[in-house]
């Protein structure tokens, strides 16, 4: 009996010891690191990393609706992911709420104004008579960040826009090179034109190609014709 008892106050003790011992506390949260999304929107362009670029670019327009930057960056990068509706909408917003004057204006209101013209499958001279669309252009691209070796560019988009105030000024092609770096426009028009890899912004490419009937032009695309070196419509054209 002796022995029971002193069982039960050892119980009892140990009960009375754990009610009284320190509670461990929760461990307080790590707060969550602010994402600057303009400036990760940033980087992303920087490393044409478009679809991360425009996800950060909507987020921040969340707060901040009337940036131009925020709308002006986002259409360039919609119109990489042929996102077009999306860049329609955001360029008209541009042309709508920046200045005239502004390089982002004028951008958009060309970029806007080349998209209404007709594409190689639209009616045109080539539509009204086949055999006038005889003539190509054909070549690699090649292309190098700073401090590295030119690589073959996969899927990059190129324009063949017709110049104004030319026969061609109602004809723009559009294509993609293959997965070598390999692009081929066929059934071209002949006529002057602008080859360039970008509408809505800063070009690696802006050349001026002048095809003759029945010429297939070889010509390669690569950082010793690239508008560092050689731009024939510095003011856009």
């Amino acid at each position: 009996m002796r022995r029971l008892f002193a069982l039960a106050a050892i119980g009892l003790l140990v009960a009375s010891g754990g009610c009284n011992a320190p509670k461990t506390q929760a461990p307080t949260p790590t707060p969550m690191a602010v994402i600057d999304h303009r400036a990760e929107a940033r980087k992303a362009i920087a490393a044409q990393r478009w679809a991360v670029a425009a996800g950060h670019l909507r987020t921040a327009l969340q707060k901040d609706p009337d940036s131009v930057f925020l709308h002006y960056n986002l259409a360039v990068c919609t119109t990489w992911l042929d996102r077009q509706d999306e860049a329609v909408r955001e360029f008209e917003w541009v042309v709508a709420h920046a200045s005239a004057q502004s390089e982002e204006s004028r951008t958009a209101s060309d970029w806007l104004a080349d998209r209404k013209r007709p594409t190689q499958s639209a009616a045109g001279p080539a539509a009204v008579d086949p055999n006038a669309a005889d003539s190509g252009v054909h070549g690699m691209l090649m292309w190098a960040a700073p401090g590295q070796n030119p690589t073959p560019q996969s899927r990059l988009q190129l324009f063949l826009v017709g110049l104004r105030d030319t026969p061609t000024k109602e004809l723009q092609y559009v294509l993609r090179s293959d997965r070598e770096g390999h692009y081929e426009f066929k059934r071209i028009v002949a006529g002057a034109y602008k080859l360039t890899d970008a509408i809505a912004e800063r070009p690696k490419w802006r050349l001026k190609v002048t095809l003759q009937p029945g010429q297939d032009l070889p010509l390669d695309l690569s950082p010793q014709n690239g508008t560092a070196v050689r731009d024939d419509f510095p003011d856009g054209g």
